[in-house]
């Protein structure tokens, strides 16, 4: 299943001299069918074409508008898939038998039982242990849901809420937020031209670094790839057998424990091309300040809105944090959630854990999640300020704190504890990464080479 949480041992992770005031939550979809093509080459080792993992979606329904009645009915239905072949032209089932049959990238059983226990887990952490959260969903005001417009993520979320609130815990039906594609700001947004000139400017620096280095991969995988004179590289999207597409479906077939074909027994070759993908996508979060503010600065402006909107300390930012949300007036916040959980995706975590510094250069395994925790002090102390409370937030990746490097200068953590930011300089450090005007600037600066690199003849050098 998905990553635990880790709290082995609730009073050494949560001091005594300060109150937990607010948790928001970003968490990767839970597992789910590979997304690529690729998976076609492989049958010849027995690996599966069609993955019969997805019966709990086999049954669906759907609201009905009946204009007799005025009301809306619930039709129900059994969904099941159909293909073709190249010998028959005519529609053939999928199932082989078998039933359950999952389309590419489909949220699949195990998917969301990982969601699932990832809630159960949160309501035993900060309902049963912290007393954080209510027992009971009752008010809409206490947690905050939104979603990815993508079906995979949408559904974990809903899994996820359901193990935090079983049914027989909420009398209050809950709303999962989702928002047009051109507003969304849970993943690095493609239609962004900045972004994407400096997607692919990495990217091509990943390539002059990274493709000599794996053509011992190609070799390893050659009974895998799409033709023999394919090769496996990054920085081409365009290549059925790019680094990514391979490490992802290796990764959706480990996490359902099906059996890879035999090349991905070399562990060297399979991290070598799982450190070059990772690197083509997320180095340039890590090293340029444009890509941190494009990729996901809008969500970590929005991120602190949520934290700090009704704190009169801070509340003078409203029109300054608004503009970095690309909006032309202040939104205000009715309440301060509690709760805050964000479904999303690999790419929306590694450009975050990037962009702050923290990202451990490991593939982002299934219903991962980073979590901001919001402190405040008990007690008056040298943090408090204009006679307010101290303000601390500390980071969780998969439940584990993170020591991010803004935040370990003298008097910018709590005592000797690095992981617990102070607001100010977690403030700081947001603002640094989020934009000043994200409309303005993905048209700024078109044509220009990121500073990070340089240009060596007529190309572009890679990162050293």
């Amino acid at each position: 299943m998905g990553p635990p949480l880790v709290f082995p041992g609730v009073e050494d992770h949560y001091p005594d001299s300060l109150t937990l005031k607010q948790v928001q939550m970003l968490i990767r979809h839970g597992e789910r069918t590979p997304v690529h093509r690729s998976i076609q080459q492989w049958d010849k080792w027995g690996f599966p074409i069609f993955w019969p993992l997805c019966e709990s979606s086999r049954s669906s329904r759907a609201g009905l508008i009946n204009p007799k009645i005025k009301q809306v009915t619930t039709f129900e239905y059994e969904r099941e898939i159909e293909t073709l072949t190249e010998e028959d032209p005519s529609p053939l089932f999928a199932t082989a038998g078998k039933k359950g049959i999952c389309t590419e990238g489909q949220l699949t059983d195990r998917g969301r039982l990982s969601g699932h226990y990832l809630g159960e887990q949160l309501r035993e952490l900060y309902v049963d242990k912290l007393a954080f959260l209510p027992r009971n969903f009752t008010k809409h005001s206490d947690i905050y849901l939104r979603t990815t417009g993508i079906v995979r993520s949408r559904e974990t979320l809903q899994q996820v809420f359901n193990g935090l609130y079983p049914l027989n815990s909420h009398s209050a039906t809950p709303k999962i937020f989702e928002r047009f594609p051109f507003e969304e700001n849970l993943h690095p947004m493609v239609h962004c031209p900045r972004l994407s000139e400096l997607r692919r400017q990495f990217r091509a620096a990943a390539a002059k670094k990274w493709n000599p280095q794996l053509e011992e991969a190609s070799q390893v995988l050659k009974d895998i790839l799409s033709s023999p004179e394919r090769k496996i590289t990054v920085g081409d999207d365009n290549n059925k057998d790019e680094a990514w597409a391979i490490v992802d479906t290796y990764s959706s077939a480990l996490a359902h424990n099906i059996k890879a074909p035999p090349g991905f027994a070399n562990r060297q070759v399979v991290n070598t091309v799982a450190k070059a993908a990772l690197e083509a996508e997320f180095i340039g979060y890590e090293k340029n300040t444009e890509m941190k503010q494009l990729g996901m600065g809008r969500f970590f402006a929005e991120m602190l809105q949520r934290m700090t909107i009704g704190d009169p300390i801070v509340s003078d930012n409203i029109a300054e944090i608004s503009q970095m949300l690309g909006q032309k007036g202040a939104k205000v916040y009715r309440k301060v959630p509690l709760l805050a959980l964000y479904g999303a995706h690999d790419s929306s975590i590694g450009a975050i854990l990037s962009s702050l510094g923290v990202f451990d250069n490991r593939w982002i395994n299934f219903t991962s999640h980073i979590t901001f925790e919001l402190f405040e002090e008990k007690l008056k102390s040298s943090a408090w300020s204009l006679g307010g409370p101290g303000k601390f937030v500390r980071v969780k990746y998969n439940g584990r704190p993170v020591t991010i490097p803004a935040c370990q200068p003298r008097g910018k953590h709590l005592g000797e504890d690095g992981s617990f930011c102070t607001m100010a300089a977690f403030q700081e450090l947001l603002r640094s990464v989020s934009p000043r005007d994200w409309s303005s600037q993905c048209k700024e600066n078109l044509g220009e080479l990121a500073p990070e690199l340089n240009e060596l003849s007529g190309g572009v050098t890679a990162l050293a």
